[in-house]
């Protein structure tokens, strides 16, 4: 009996080193469900939270029977509150990770209302409007936008973003 449990154990704990390693080259493996919720059950019941609480199960077993030589009843229930616990863990350890993620603020249209804007390119006129192609900061980075204005700016002049009117951004 003690063979299996050391068997299991070392075969649980290889498969967590492999997964640890692969995920340094950005390789990683995992059968999960997805879910419109940042965390949901599939993410801890998966094949990720099987191998948590495996390795705190057989863990737990392989210890006492290396200490005691014998495993006894309630050291199945040790090792199944391990684990449990060694699951919730994991679930802990996917939350805190996601309050670490960055989801940029892009902004678009209206939202550049009062932005800095540098003329980019002089595109003519139309009418009496002045067309250009301005760059400026979307929040994720620089991006470059059609715009008019009633006043004739050189390249490289800095202006502000005062309004949005259709497939323009109006410039002062």
């Amino acid at each position: 009996m003690e063979q299996i449990i050391y068997g299991i154990t070392i075969v649980i704990y290889s498969v967590f080193i492999i997964r640890f390693i692969l995920s340094w080259v950005g390789g990683d493996f995992d059968l999960d469900m997805d879910s419109d919720m940042d965390l949901d059950l599939g993410d801890i019941v998966s094949f990720k939270g099987a191998t948590h609480f495996l390795m705190g199960f057989f863990g737990w077993l392989s210890t006492a029977n290396l200490v005691n030589h014998t495993i006894l009843w309630y050291d199945y229930l040790i090792a199944f509150g391990i684990g449990i616990v060694f699951v919730i863990i994991l679930f802990y350890l996917y939350k805190f990770m996601l309050k670490l993620e960055c989801k940029p603020n892009i902004l678009k249209e209206k939202q550049l209302i009062g932005q800095s804007a540098k003329i980019y390119l002089h595109c003519g006129k139309d009418g009496e409007l002045y067309k250009y192609i301005i760059v400026t900061n979307n929040g994720t980075g620089t991006v470059e936008l059609p715009a008019r204005s009633y006043h004739h700016y050189n390249i490289d002049d800095m202006t502000t973003i005062t309004d949005y009117e259709g497939a323009y951004y109006i410039i002062l």
